[in-house]
């Protein structure tokens, strides 16, 4: 195989210039200034966000039921939202007062307490390590 296509792919940096308006490489520069200032900006807008945001806001938990399928809860402030998403589209499917959420789930922790670490670790999804039996 000829190494006829090695003469053509050396660079002649002599083309590189732009004529009057400097050379591709303060092109290059010129770039590197603008998207650094530009990463400058958005990390400031960042900070600028979080400081301003009054509203606590949070997601407390998400359950997947399927592909692009689950349930969100939400906390908004005082309030805590049962969102159910899908196919881009959302419900609400419950609110209630954040006192009233943390008093339900604290009951739901203490009984989770007691079971078995390995079934806390695996959540009940394995029945398959329950009791077995025999014949």
């Amino acid at each position: 195989m000829p190494l006829v296509f090695l003469s053509t792919a050396t660079v002649d940096t002599s083309n590189l210039s732009m004529g009057d308006h400097g050379s591709l490489w303060q092109a290059f520069a010129g770039m590197a200034v603008v998207f650094g200032l530009l990463m400058l900006f958005l990390k400031l807008l960042a900070r600028l966000n979080k400081t301003r945001g009054s509203v606590d806001s949070s997601i407390v938990v998400v359950w997947h039921l399927g592909p692009k399928r689950e349930i969100q809860v939400l906390r908004l402030g005082d309030n805590v939202h049962y969102i159910y998403r899908y196919d881009g589209s959302m419900v609400v499917l419950k609110e209630e007062p954040l006192a009233e959420f943390q008093a339900n789930h604290k009951k739901e922790n203490e009984e989770g307490d007691r079971r078995a670490p390995w079934k806390k670790l695996l959540g009940n999804k394995a029945s398959f390590l329950g009791a077995q039996t025999t014949a």
